[in-house]
């Protein structure tokens, strides 16, 4: 057993102990590296100074629940009803005053985003998604002040619109940067309204740039950044060090802790909002095709010796790729003697252009070179916009099958009927054999072929039947490893490399 004595030196021991570690604490905390206190403290500036740029924007939409109900005011209500009545009354005699259909009457919601001032005029940056269908917009400045704004213009493409507000006095208007120049691995900084919580503050670094093909609209460009970006964020801006805009926040993986977020670059945010601004709209030259990127397995199966260039999977008809003589499956490899890497690359060279210019590319068909001319037209108001409800979903019919299993590749398909074009989604003029069962383990699986595949070209061959299916893969066969396969996914055009089994 301790004495006292021995308690009383334990305890006076402790107590230097902790004075020591307070004392360390305390000098540690005042010797903050000047390198550090001087990151802080751009922090802190930039976040200050950034704010009265950013704006909070509430909106107002109403929406029309649609259909036909029966309805019963009560009472001895004797008002005429609905037209509509006339033609039901004759089918529900005896029935009590008052009864009778009606369409339900419109209702309102609300939703809430961010935006960033443009230009001191009243000019005000943000997400097309935000502000479409509203029929009220409400702006709140960093102040506390409330102004209505009005839509100007809003471009669907690049999810980007314009409003403008009345203001007696200029407004702080925010910097843009280069968007050119940001690098992958620099600090960044989000401001915006995420889940309704006013002047948010948020930072990160840029975690990639020229993201494309993530499906969220026609023109993609994207940076991505880890800074928490949350619903309320879309339209708000994403700022280097210096304050400087170079991105507008647009898109979020909701996935938990995924750490990914989307912004629009900058350069072209300013470019659209310029144009909106000066003209109510956005023009822009296209060639009308859709583009994926070189995979391994294609580039193994043309002999190539890199991945570089961008694969023709789809052409709108009469648009000026179709009418130049580009093909489906076609990959360019350059354009006016630029290489071209990816399909970020192909986009970004042609948006630079203007409307009306001709351009050269160099394709690689069916593994030779072919040289293609190209005049670029204005792209339509509606190019590349797919309604989410004209995308079937969910339950679809398989139908019976017509021929047996592919003892090739191992799979099944039936021919494509008017019914099956409607329950996948398929446009009418498509042609196609639809895949009704994969083989487990079958060279088809390992291809990636899934069931409900619209089979549309294979080999370069197009596919309208079992006979054509059949006379393509055959020639796919002699002399290669392997058959390329386009099929329509979910009304997406993509391409499979399927090895042989030779």
């Amino acid at each position: 057993m301790m004495n006292r004595l021995g308690i009383r030196r334990l305890a006076l021991a402790i107590f230097v102990c902790f004075l020591g570690i307070s004392w360390f604490g305390i000098t540690a905390f005042a010797q903050i590296p000047a390198s550090v206190k001087e990151l802080q403290d751009t922090f802190i500036k930039v976040s200050r100074e950034l704010k009265p740029s950013v704006v909070n924007i509430r909106v107002e939409r109403t929406a029309d629940p649609g259909g036909i109900h029966w309805m019963n005011p009560g009472g001895d209500d004797d008002r005429d009803g609905p037209p509509m009545d006339e033609f039901f009354k004759h089918f529900f005699k005896g029935m009590p005053k008052g009864h009778g259909f009606h369409s339900p009457a419109p209702f309102k919601s609300e939703a809430a985003g961010s935006g960033v001032i443009f230009d001191p005029k009243g000019i005000i940056l943000t997400n097309n998604h935000v502000v479409k269908g509203a029929t009220s917009i409400s702006v709140k400045f960093s102040d506390g002040r409330e102004m209505k704004a009005e839509v100007i213009g809003q471009d669907p493409q690049s999810d980007l619109a314009v409003i403008k507000v009345a203001s007696k006095d200029p407004l702080p208007a925010a910097k843009f940067a280069d968007s050119d120049k940001v690098e992958v691995g620099q600090f960044c900084i989000a401001v915006g309204n995420p889940m309704g919580l006013e002047q948010t503050v948020t930072s990160g670094v840029v975690s990639a740039i020229g993201r494309s093909g993530i499906g969220a609209s026609p023109i993609e460009d994207f940076i991505q950044t880890d800074a928490s970006i949350n619903p309320g964020n879309s339209g708000g801006p994403l700022v280097d060090l210096g304050g400087n805009v170079i991105g507008i926040n647009t898109l979020i993986f909701t996935a938990p802790g995924s750490g990914i977020g989307f912004a629009i670059p900058s350069s072209m945010a300013s470019r659209v909002a310029r144009q909106i601004a000066e003209h109510g709209s956005v023009e822009r030259p296209y060639m009308g095709i859709s583009m994926q990127a070189v995979t391994n397995e294609l580039a193994e199966h043309f002999s190539l010796a890199d991945k570089d260039g961008a694969v023709v999977m789809d052409l709108t008809p009469d648009g000026p790729g179709a009418k130049s003589g580009l093909q489906q499956m076609d990959i360019i490899r350059s354009i006016d003697g630029r290489p071209m890497k990816s399909t970020n690359d192909v986009q970004k060279y042609v948006l630079s252009q203007s409307i009306g210019k001709t351009v050269n590319m160099e394709v690689l068909r069916g593994g030779e070179k072919k040289e293609i001319q190209v005049k670029l037209e204005m792209m339509p108001k509606a190019y590349g916009l797919r309604d989410p409800e004209d995308i079937a979903s969910g339950k679809r019919e398989k139908g019976d099958d017509k021929n047996t299993t592919s003892k090739q590749l191992g799979f099944s398909f039936q021919d494509l009927t008017p019914e099956l074009e409607k329950a996948l989604g398929i446009d009418g003029k498509k042609k196609g054999v639809v895949v009704t069962d994969v083989q487990d383990g079958s060279a088809a699986e390992k291809g990636g072929l899934q069931p409900q595949d619209v089979i549309t070209q294979v080999n370069g061959m197009p596919v309208h039947d079992e006979a054509t299916l059949r006379l393509a893969i055959g020639k796919g066969s002699s002399g290669k490893k392997s058959s390329v396969f386009v099929v329509a996914r979910d009304g997406v055009p993509m391409f499979l490399v399927i090895p042989s089994t030779d």
